[in-house]
């Protein structure tokens, strides 16, 4: 217990103060007066705390108790509210496409605070050890959120206060290339690691140079995916693909999903951090506010319907009536009288791991890449397994062989890609299928850089009016690091300007 006790308070251990580019510094251990001291603090300290807080971030409360991504699940149409709760404040925002400043605030702190615990494992572990390969993979994979989210964003000067606390601004364009030569630096230290006592808080591959390696290379070609439909990068996007495929790591295969698990358990604090903020209370069946609040999507429940698809009892729960009902995202009215819960596939238990990337989006995107020719391949049994991947990870009985009878025994080309006349389109369907209340923000990146899925009305509350393209930089980057982010001259209709590989 004590192991699992130290991962679970360093987040207070490792509470630090934000300032503009991450000016922070470690909290004293007030709270726990028989914890680490500072002085002792290491990265093997802190590691733990930081993966928690990568997937927290996106699947769950982040460290500012505030909700980051699940815009995303909400806009990909996998959520919608009750009206039994009535819009304010942020959820107003998303439903009426309405961000301002402050929107982004948890988002952005957040995410270089996060950073910043990288920085501090990769320059305070031990030698030899696999912590600072596998912080740069993390921290290269958290600015590409950033990127992704924001456009322009501090990259060079960031989360350095020694140098400045007023970091300048990098363009888009040249940080992801950036990103990626981090990555193969990444995988060079981890090839060169040993194993040591620092493995013990490696909470989501247990010091495996072996998984580390496939997750890098995973994420590397999910980097140059996003660039692949709209950006003049095919030669650099190609070579890249090259330098993956030659050193020969691989990517994420069956049954191996990237997931974090500290010791998880139905206790105060100590919760998977999605079942703390959407499912029941410790040590209780009583329901969190945001269980009550959100329910399926109506959009969301047609396309499973439509699809005949058995992981529609995995998604959302049945109603009293034994059937499903949902409503419209941004609608006020509520569709059915009885409304479907979120379902036993995703809420599992409060110990489970947390999911940071699944197998299936490894096997979805190896599947596009072959597809669009940058790899060689059979992109018809790569999406195969992403699907029997996504019936695995929801629990579904038989998942392979079920898997395999929806895909054969489906007229419909959204599933049977066999008989697609858009392969691509079927591929990027099913995942973002996969994805269903998994992870929202992936699906969103697909819908900005493909189109996929196809959504009419994106918003009920917002009739018209397109999904936003990226978000505003944060009020607090406005009062800290103000000459540098008016320097971007940014106004609230960017909201609808394209991240550069968007459409």
């Amino acid at each position: 217990m004590g192991m699992i006790k130290n991962i679970f308070s360093s987040a207070l251990l490792a509470g630090f103060l934000l300032t503009a580019g991450c000016k922070k510094e470690l909290n004293t251990n007030l709270s726990d007066p028989n914890g680490p001291g500072i002085n002792s603090l290491s990265g093997k300290d802190v590691f733990a705390q930081a993966l928690v807080s990568s997937v927290s971030n996106k699947i769950g409360t982040n460290l500012g108790g505030t909700d980051s991504y699940d815009y995303a699940t909400q806009w990909m149409q996998f959520w919608a509210r009750t009206t039994s709760f009535a819009p304010s404040g942020s959820q107003e925002q998303m439903e009426t496409f309405s961000l301002n400043n402050s929107f982004a605030d948890p988002v952005w702190v957040s995410l270089y605070h996060n950073i910043y615990d990288y920085n501090f494992v990769i320059a305070n572990s031990s030698a030899n050890s696999i912590l600072p390969g596998a912080s740069m993979v993390m921290r290269a994979m958290v600015f590409e959120d950033l990127v992704d989210q924001f456009g322009n964003i501090p990259y060079s000067q960031a989360c350095q206060p020694a140098v400045t606390i007023t970091p300048i601004y990098d363009s888009a364009t040249s940080i992801y290339p950036r990103i990626v030569s981090q990555i193969d630096s990444a995988i060079t230290s981890i090839q060169a690691s040993q194993s040591t006592g620092d493995d013990v808080s490696d909470v989501m591959f247990q010091g495996s140079k072996t998984l580390w390696i496939e997750f890098a290379n995973t994420i590397k070609l999910r980097m140059l995916l996003r660039q692949v439909p709209n950006t003049n990068n095919q030669a650099y996007i190609t070579t890249e693909i090259n330098s993956i495929l030659s050193q020969g790591g691989g990517f994420l295969g069956s049954g191996q999903d990237a997931t974090i698990n500290p010791g998880f358990s139905d206790a105060q604090l100590r919760q998977n951090p999605f079942w703390a903020d959407y499912g029941f209370l410790p040590g209780t069946t009583i329901a969190t506010q945001n269980n009550d609040f959100f329910i399926a999507n109506t959009f969301m429940l047609n396309f499973l319907d439509s699809t005949d698809d058995p992981r529609l009892g995995y998604f959302y729960n049945k109603n009293s009536n034994e059937g499903y009902g949902g409503n419209y995202f941004g609608s006020g009215v509520n569709q059915t009288a009885n409304l479907s819960s979120i379902g036993t596939g995703i809420l599992q238990s409060p110990s489970m791991p947390a999911l940071l990337f699944s197998a299936a989006q490894s096997f979805f995107m190896q599947a596009e890449a072959v597809q669009r020719g940058l790899m060689q391949g059979d992109y018809q049994s790569l999406f195969q397994q992403g699907v029997e991947e996504s019936f695995r990870f929801l629990g579904v009985t038989g998942s392979k062989a079920a898997a395999d009878a929806f895909i054969s025994g489906s007229a419909n080309q959204l599933v049977n890609i066999n008989i697609s006349a858009n392969p691509l389109e079927t591929i990027l369907y099913q995942k973002w299928v996969s994805e269903c209340e998994l992870d929202g923000y992936e699906a969103y990146c697909d819908y900005r850089r493909t189109g996929y899925p196809v959504i009419s009305t994106p918003s009920f509350a917002a009739p018209g009016q397109p999904m936003p393209k990226r978000l505003l930089y944060p009020e607090s980057e406005y009062t800290q690091n103000s000459a540098n982010v008016n320097a971007q001259n940014q106004q609230a209709t960017d909201i609808n300007t394209r991240i550069f590989w968007g459409m």
